[in-house]
Formats: C-alpha cells, sequence, structure tokens
C-alpha cells in the first residue's frame, strides 16, 4: 500500500470494505476476507497479483484447484516445489476438499504483503 500510496481508508472505498475491519486484518488481529472475490479485488486495486495476494491470506486461488483434483497435476507441481520426484503411489481420486479455514491471523501473510 505504502509502494503505491495508498491509505487504508481509499483502499477501504476502492473495495467496499470496512477501514475499522481491514485495520484489524493488518494488525493480525482478525483474520483476511474469506471471499476470492475481495482478495481479487483489492489485488486489482492494488496492482497485485491476485493468486499470491490469496496464497497470502492462506488461501488457494481457483485456477489452482487442479492441483487438488487431479494426481498428476499435483504430483508434477510437488516435484517442482520439493525438487524431489514422487516415491509412492498417487493419492486415491476423494472428494474436493474446501478451502482451509484461517483460524488465527498469520504472522507475515497479507499484512506483509499489503504493507
Amino acid at each position: 500500500m505504502a509502494a503505491r500510496g495508498v491509505g487504508l481508508r481509499e483502499l477501504c472505498r476502492g473495495v467496499g470494505l470496512d477501514p475499522s475491519f481491514f485495520s484489524k486484518v493488518l494488525s493480525g488481529k482478525r483474520s483476511p476476507p474469506a471471499q476470492e472475490r475481495i482478495l481479487r479485488q483489492i489485488a486489482s486495486f492494488l496492482g497485485l497479483d491476485a493468486a499470491g495476494l490469496i496464497v497470502s491470506a492462506g488461501r488457494i486461488p481457483s485456477e489452482w484447484r487442479p492441483l487438488m483434483d487431479d494426481a498428476e497435476v499435483f504430483w508434477s507441481a510437488h516435484s517442482l516445489i520439493t525438487g524431489r520426484m514422487r516415491t509412492a503411489a498417487p493419492p486415491r481420486p476423494r472428494p474436493r476438499p474446501r478451502p482451509p479455514r484461517v483460524t488465527e491471523p498469520r504472522r507475515g501473510g497479507l499484512s506483509e504483503e499489503l504493507l
């Protein structure tokens, strides 16, 4: 926000958030908004990568759903991230999990990304 010269109230007006709530999010006293749509609006307003901001908020971006639904895509990404090849059999297909809930504010995370 500082790098782009955007204040808290200006951002909140631009994306339709309560400044008091979002101030608490930035200070780590509240969890980030759960709605991907709002996180995407924040990213767009600030000129940030939406997927990166969503991940910083502890969520999985909708465009990353193939990681959860397709074992081959998952293991390819896992290999790229860890540098290790798959050694075990791929997991059995399972029902689509819900996005993880952030129950406690993460240190760094969204506030680090935005400030």
